[in-house]
């Protein structure tokens, strides 16, 4: 276990990584945080500031220098980032006027803090200087990767992975990361167990997800040498769910133990968003401007492994950008459009998005009604920045016209089966009697015919409505909505839970199903019951939604629709348009 770490600590970068990880370790040590990096002010050689115990026992004050990897001579003295600069900066300038009187009593430690080892031609020189300027009340420590390792594995995380099968899942997720689907699995068995606690105090909940956090960390840094962060990825988002789950009550609350808890849950988030960065800002979306580009990544002969493929991707952008949108918003409690929450990596990241539709047209062609779920998500992502609708109104509008053809076509219509078996051979016959059977369920056509009647794609919902009366009679469309036990169950995907709204209809212009839609949203429904919509956190609701593959409710979408309904007409654009 300390070689696993050892190794992931060697791998941090200083920026960002490093001095990330440093302060939620110190806080689970026991020592008071008081100084965390920033970004734009002059720091003086301190990273981080902390007030703690040392080993002889005694309250001091220890501020952390911190390099990435390895120390060698150019990262001792060699330019004026080097180490020894920042040490010299502590010396002349930190401690004579930056410590705060309630502290500047304490004895100093200042702390070399980096993730690798001292090289050999360089410790001379280190021991020396820290010889030289061990004066007074001022002492010098080496926090190297194998010294934060031990604390990391005798300390932190001492107590939860003591558990034999907890310890064996970790090691084999990390060990696993080149197989996705296996890091995968054994990560998801870590995250159950560490959360699976009842009775806990606001401290041990934030001693717990700090202990996912670092577990996340570590393996997605493995998972990064190795070149593929798919599996960290998905278990982010796992790790988000189960995370929220557990401390759902502490969000609320102004206590210390409380606020402790909400910052541990809130640097899981931004991890997760470093790992999204790293996986489909870095890899995928310089690409999507090439046609067909990102389709022939996938790196398959069948059209079933594309077509799943790309609309994940669909789905995992849109999400981030629901989640930028949300952080603009100052914590609403649900989707809106209004200007001053767009930004513009949100922008740019729609552009991105309709740059992956128009130049990978698999896009238009769902193989599985299941697919509504990133559809909506991306529908949703676009109608909350009104520059966007258009887009929206034209992807929907593209989409009637490909589904509805490849069902007359007895082509890979969108089926209710979502196993990768079925949609393998799907369709198994072209005749009308199994195409009924394969179609007899769907999220899909309701959705699309409420935004093309929304956003004024008049056309195709007249033609979805004559579509649906000549050949959806035998298809019950349908909406899925929370219920009472799906607080409980939401977010760790425990058991059946929700309720099916059937026989959702098709109109060209959307107002029954409109009128259906708000009458069961109307006055305090179970969505609004849900903690992360009680809170302010609906991205989390569209996080669960599309990671246990579950429809959005619609009342985390109606006010969109209705917003759009009582604006002007827009008119649609093609997706060249947004260039």
């Amino acid at each position: 276990m300390k070689l696993v770490f050892r190794q992931y600590l060697a791998s941090l970068r200083e920026r960002d990584e490093l001095d990330a990880v440093l302060p939620d370790l110190l806080s689970e040590l026991g020592y008071t945080v008081i100084s965390r990096p920033t970004i734009g002010t002059r720091q003086y050689g301190v990273d981080v500031a902390a007030v703690g115990n040392d080993t002889d026992g005694k309250r001091k004050l220890f501020l952390f220098s911190l390099k990435r990897g390895d120390l060698t001579r150019a990262d001792w003295d060699g330019n004026p980032q080097a180490l020894r600069s920042s040490i010299n900066d502590i010396l002349d300038v930190y401690i004579p006027t930056r410590i705060a009187k309630a502290h500047e009593k304490l004895d100093i430690v200042i702390c070399l803090c980096f993730g690798g080892d001292i090289e050999e031609a360089v410790r001379d020189n280190v021991t020396q200087f820290t010889k030289q300027n061990s004066v007074g009340r001022i002492s010098f420590q080496e926090w190297n990767g194998d010294y934060m390792a031990g604390l990391l594995v005798d300390g932190v995380l001492r107590e939860q992975l003591v558990d034999k099968a907890l310890r064996g899942s970790f090691q084999k997720a990390v060990a696993m990361v080149d197989e996705p689907d296996v890091a995968f699995t054994h990560f998801s068995a870590l995250i159950r167990r560490l959360c699976a606690t009842t009775d806990t105090a606001p401290k041990q909940r934030a001693t717990i997800v700090r202990q996912l956090y670092i577990c996340l960390w570590v393996q997605f840094v493995w998972a990064r040498d190795a070149g593929n962060v798919e599996g960290p990825y998905r278990a982010s988002e796992l790790a988000i769910l189960h995370a929220w789950h557990l401390v759902r009550g502490d969000v609320a609350k102004s206590t210390k133990g409380a606020e402790e808890v909400s910052h541990a849950f809130n640097e899981l988030v931004n991890l997760h968003f470093l790992i999204w960065e790293e996986l489909l800002a870095k890899k995928l979306l310089p690409y999507v401007g090439v046609q067909h580009a990102i389709s022939v990544a996938v790196d398959s002969a069948a059209a079933v492994d594309v077509n799943i493929k790309l609309f994940d991707v669909l789905g995992r952008l849109a999400l981030r950008g629901l989640w930028m949108l949300w952080q603009n918003a100052g914590n609403a409690n649900l989707p809106d459009v209004r200007a001053d929450w767009q930004s513009e990596s949100a922008n740019q990241l729609a552009q991105k998005i309709m740059l992956l539709i128009q130049n990978n047209p698999i896009l238009f062609t769902p193989i599985a009604d299941s697919q509504s779920i990133d559809i909506s998500l991306a529908l949703v992502f676009l109608t909350m920045m009104e520059p966007w609708q258009p887009a929206a109104a034209n992807f929907a509008g593209n989409l009637v016209q490909r589904t509805t053809f490849a069902f007359r076509t007895h082509n890979k219509y969108p089926a209710i089966h979502d196993d990768y078996r079925s949609l393998l051979v799907h369709p198994r016959e072209r005749t009308d009697e199994y195409r009924e059977r394969e179609t007899k369920g769907s999220t899909l056509f309701p959705i699309l015919s409420l935004w093309t009647s929304s956003l004024g794609e008049s056309k195709s919902a007249e033609y979805l409505a004559q579509f649906d009366e000549k050949h959806l009679k035998h298809c019950n469309t349908q909406m899925w909505f929370p219920d009472d036990d799906s607080e409980e169950k939401f977010y760790r995907d425990d058991g059946t839970h929700g309720a099916c709204l059937n026989n959702v209809p098709i109109t060209g212009n959307g107002a029954k199903a409109m009128t259906m839609l708000e009458a069961e949203c109307a006055g305090k429904t179970a969505f609004d019951g849900l903690s992360a919509i009680r809170l302010g956190h609906w991205p989390i609701i569209a996080t669960a939604s599309r990671h246990y593959r579950l429809p959005l409710p619609p009342k985390l979408w109606l006010g969109l629709l209705q917003t759009a309904r009582s604006a002007p007409a827009v008119v649609a654009s093609t997706p060249a348009d947004q260039e």
